[in-house]
């Protein structure tokens, strides 16, 4: 009878956090961080937006996830490790380490152009991002460097990888959308001659030659052994000077 018909209801997908952090790096990836939304995300998932909340409260930190996911391809770690870690060639020092990552870190750019920016742009939130930081100091405190260097070699060499990064990314999207410049630059031919050398096949040559100098300089600074404080300059001058107070004294004797 009609009357006794079950209404059919469509089978909804059963959701995890990491099925939508999964699938925001996704849809990320193929239309741009720009067009993101959590309204896109539902769609794809096959699931209102809202439900999405259940998991992650904001899209902030949806995106902190997808973060996440994107640091632990850094080291080398399956997407759904418990952690990213930043040690796992055991390299000879903290040097060694920091090459590794870069290029790693420029890898990643290639591998995921348009979610990359995201990794480039926004600052570490997660437990796992920290645990991945922190595996990376313990490591450059192992090879004798205080927490101020470990900060500025960090410093120095993540702001020249994503600065390079970023600038090549944006140099291949000319190139696809026939933005090159090609006509006008080979009207001036110093420039052409230096660009022919900035041109995607010479990407990985241009880079490396930057961040090898940076670590050169870097190792030559961590070989200089520590100023001497302030304190411990000051005391030997006041003991030569009463030396000298005592020397002169003893003399004027009778």
């Amino acid at each position: 009878m009609a009357g006794s018909r079950k209404k059919k209801t469509r089978a909804q997908p059963s959701l995890t956090s990491e099925r939508i952090r999964d699938e925001a790096l996704r849809l990320i990836e193929a239309e741009g961080l720009e067009a993101f939304s959590t309204r896109k995300l539902g769609r794809a998932l096959g699931v209102e937006a809202m439900a999405i909340y259940w998991y992650y409260p904001s899209k902030d930190a949806l995106l902190d996830a997808v973060v996440e996911t994107l640091v632990a391809k850094l080291g080398g770690a399956a997407a759904d490790d418990a952690a990213p870690r930043a040690d796992v060639e055991s390299p000879a020092d903290f040097i060694d380490a920091l090459r590794t990552l870069a290029h790693a870190y420029r890898g990643l750019a290639h591998a995921y152009p348009n979610a990359f920016p995201l990794l480039a742009s926004r600052r570490f939130a997660t437990e796992g991002t920290y645990r991945f930081l922190n595996d990376l100091f313990t490591l450059a405190e192992q090879h004798g460097l205080d927490a101020r260097t470990t900060a500025r070699f960090y410093r120095l060499v993540a702001s020249y990888c994503s600065g390079v990064a970023l600038n090549e990314l944006a140099g291949l999207r000319d190139l696809e959308a026939g933005r090159d410049g090609k006509e006008a630059i080979g009207r001036l031919p110093q420039l052409a001659s230096v660009f022919a050398w900035l041109a995607p096949e010479h990407h990985e040559d241009v880079f490396s030659f930057g961040l090898e100098l940076l670590l050169s300089a870097l190792r030559e600074h961590a070989a200089r052994p520590p100023p001497a404080s302030p304190t411990a300059t000051a005391r030997p001058a006041r003991a030569a000077k009463t030396s000298a107070k005592t020397s002169a004294s003893k003399r004027a004797r009778p």
